[in-house]
This record gives C-alpha cells, structure tokens and sequence, in this order.
C-alpha cells in the first residue's frame, strides 16, 4: 500500500472509474498506512447512466376497485404500487369528466398527487397539482408509490370557476416515466449511521460526498492498530451508479518523540503567592447581563493596593453556546468610561454550555502593575453568547458596573439592588493588604 490511501472494491481492486449496483450494499474498503489519519478526501459519485425510459403504466387500484381488466371506470383516487423506489421525472394521468352531463367545452380536469419515499407520502415537487391529458414532466424524484387525488373543474351560480376541486372522473390509466438513476444513495462507516445520505436519486453529475475524512479519522481514532476503514454504500434500487473519483492526502507523519516539555501551568488556576482582592460574595444568579458579539460588560474598580499587581480574574458566566470566545481588556478610567485604548488584551475560551453560573478563572498572561488610579476590566464576546451574573451589595473596590450594545455608549447597571455590581473576583500578588 506504500505511503497512500486507497479506496478498494470488494474484489480487492481501485475502486475508482467503476460502476457497482449498491441495492444490496457495496462493502468498500479505504485503507490507509499504519498509525497515519486523513488530511483531505476527495470522493465523486454519480449515477452511471440516467437516461429516461418509456412511460410505463403499472396495474391501478382505485375507490371503485383494482382496474385489472376495465377499460375505464369512476374514479375518486387511483394509486399504483410499483414495487421498488425508483426516480420518477413524468406522468400522465388518462382520464376524463364523467359522461353524465357532459359539457361543450370539457371541464377541466386533474389530480393532486402524492408519492411515497423513504416510509412517508409527501407531495409532488414542485407542484403537487397536475392537469389530465399529456405528460408532465418534473424534477426526479425518489417513490415507490403514487396516489392521486382527481380533481374538476367547479360551478359557481352555473358558470365554471376555472377552480380544480375534489371530484369523480371516468379514469383508464396512469402513465409513469422514469430513468436508470440510483436512488437514496447513502455512505457510512461499517454499521454506524450513515454520515452521506443526499435525498433524492443520484444525479449524472459528479456529487461530492463530504465528511468522509472527518467519519474515517474518528473510526482510526477509535481503532488504533486498522490500517482499513470498511465503508458501507448503498441505494435503495439497484440502478448502477459510478465511483467517479477518488482522491486522499495524508496528514504528515507524527513527529519523532522528544523529552516532554515542563508541564504548563493551569490558565485556569491563581499563580502561586495568589490572594484575593475581593469578596467571593454570595454568589447570587437571580439576574444576569447577556454578552454576545452585540452586547459587552464591564466592571469598574477603585485602585489597587500598591505593589500589588493584578494576576487573574474569575468572572460568574453561563456560556450559552458550545463555544464562547472572547477577549478580556484592561483599561485606564477616564470621565467618560474606559479609555479606548486598552493597558491589556488578552483572549479566552470557554467550550460548552452550562446548565448554571459557575466561575470561571482566567490568568493575565503575565502579572500587571496598574497605575494608582481607577481602572476597567471589560469583557467582549467574540463568538457565542454568555450571561455574566449581576449581585447586590457591591464591594468598595468596585466603584460600578456597566454595559453598552452594539459599540454605543457604557450604561450603569440599575439592578438587582442600589448597588449592584457584577460579580467578579480578582486574584493579585504581592503583600496583603488591609482595606479600612
């Protein structure tokens, strides 16, 4: 197999440039060299041959019975039951006004159709709708059963309406066209559901199959010592279909081993020599502000101590997303709120969403001496959104709270409480110092 990825057909054979029947399943396999994983798969499906064939009229069962032997009878409803899915792009519908009280015109006349696919009757795409007489043609689709509702023409104070509504006809037979094309192809690992399953038949064209990198690196993830991912293909017929291309890169070999690295220090826990600078508080989550892309927060704090340098901070969020990203900033105050310009930026991410408030701690990346004079730490959501948990009662070293929408200017926070405050921790270094 050398150093490449290969995609082989049951007979052991490349798989690629070939027609295979995947009615009853096609086991491929994708090999790959030992202990490497996938960078790129390029797979191309389409269906072998998708030319039309004559129209067919299979046997009908109608309300007033199996059409077996009749040249016509009254109809409400007709289905016809072909047997296996097939992609269906025409019908004609052979039917006609009941001879009793014939009309000079005819009235028009049609039938509402619905197909069975994939265990479910859905309508006919794009129009459900079709008028008697001569084929119509649509987009094909995927059905092993049609039912079809009749409709004429209606009266309305004895003039036609031109209005299609339920009513009987004089039916002799549904015509059907369909083509060669393999139907609700689908694409999986082994047993596992399939991760490619486009509705509709295959078309002529080349249709990528996605994921296939993604699906076969989580199966050698799984099965560390297999050098074969077994693919499952199939089709719900048992029409042709071609395995058009086939292309993979490898990721490039894991590096020789080297002596481990010191270990790196937790960004989620205090330095050492850490202490608090603030009261954890009560830890209240009755309110909360939203932080998303559109809407940030902000606390302001009186000045540190001196010679005590900020070293983390712990902010009480709910991420609300899978992923939350985002960027914490130190500012200078000034009259107007934080000064644009920021002492510090750094970013932070948080993955998965929480069922509650809970800290959540993040380290400067490296102690910071602010100046002796109030500053701001502003949190900015840059991907997700996050609620950030508002107490009463605030500390005196936090001197307010605020937020703003969409860049406009920074709001105090007016609740819970007189003083409210969002709650916040911070962990700075140095000699600890007494507050009076």
């Amino acid at each position: 197999m050398g150093d490449a990825a290969t995609l082989l057909a049951p007979d052991g054979k490349p798989a690629a440039g070939r027609d295979f029947a995947a009615g009853s399943g096609l086991a491929l396999s994708l090999n790959v060299p030992a202990g490497r994983r996938l960078a790129r798969v390029r797979l191309q499906l389409a269906a072998a041959d998708a030319s039309e064939l004559t129209p067919e009229f299979p046997a009908l069962v109608a309300d007033s019975g199996p059409m077996t032997g009749k040249a016509d009878a009254p109809w409400l409803w007709a289905g016809a039951d072909w047997g296996q899915t097939r992609a269906l792009v025409g019908l004609i519908l052979d039917a006609s006004p009941p001879a009793a009280g014939a009309l000079v015109p005819a009235r028009k006349t049609g039938a509402r159709m619905r197909l069975f696919s994939s265990a479910n009757w859905l309508p006919l795409a794009p129009l459900d709708t079709l008028p008697a007489g001569t084929e119509q043609r649509f987009p094909a689709q995927c059905a092993s059963r049609l039912m079809a509702e009749m409709l004429i023409e209606g009266d309305a104070a004895e003039k036609r309406t031109g209005v299609l509504i339920p009513g009987a006809l004089t039916g002799r037979r549904i015509g059907l066209r369909f083509t060669r094309q393999p139907c609700l192809v689908s694409l999986a690992i082994g047993d596992d559901p399939p991760f490619f399953s486009p509705d509709g038949p295959l078309p002529a064209t080349a249709l990528d199959v996605p994921g296939l990198a993604r699906a076969a690196n989580r199966y050698l993830g799984d099965h560390p010592d297999a050098t074969a991912v077994p693919l499952q293909l199939r089709a719900a017929n048992a029409e042709l279909l071609r395995i058009l291309a086939f292309e993979a890169e490898l990721e490039a070999p894991p590096r020789p081993a080297t002596p481990p690295e010191p270990p790196v220090e937790p960004a989620d826990q205090p330095r050492q020599g850490e202490h608090a600078h603030l009261p954890a508080g009560p830890g209240a989550s009755r309110i909360a502000r939203l932080c998303s892309p559109q809407h940030a927060a902000a606390v302001q704090l009186a000045a540190l101590p001196k010679n005590n340098p900020l070293s983390s901070v712990a902010l009480r969020l709910r991420p609300l997303a899978a992923q939350l990203a985002g960027r914490l900033s130190i500012h200078a105050d000034s009259s107007a709120g934080p000064v644009e310009t920021p002492l510090l930026t750094w970013n932070i991410e948080l993955a998965g969403a929480v069922p509650e408030a809970a800290w959540f701690r993040v380290r400067l990346p490296a102690p910071l001496s602010l100046p002796a004079r109030p500053w701001w730490l502003v949190f900015t959501v840059t991907q997700g959104e996050a609620l950030w948990y508002a107490d009463e009662n605030r500390p005196d070293a936090v001197t307010g709270s605020f937020f703003r929408k969409a860049g406009g200017p920074w709001l105090p926070l007016d609740e819970p409480g007189a003083t409210p405050w969002l709650q916040l921790q911070a962990g700075v270094l140095g000699p600890i110092t007494t507050e009076s």
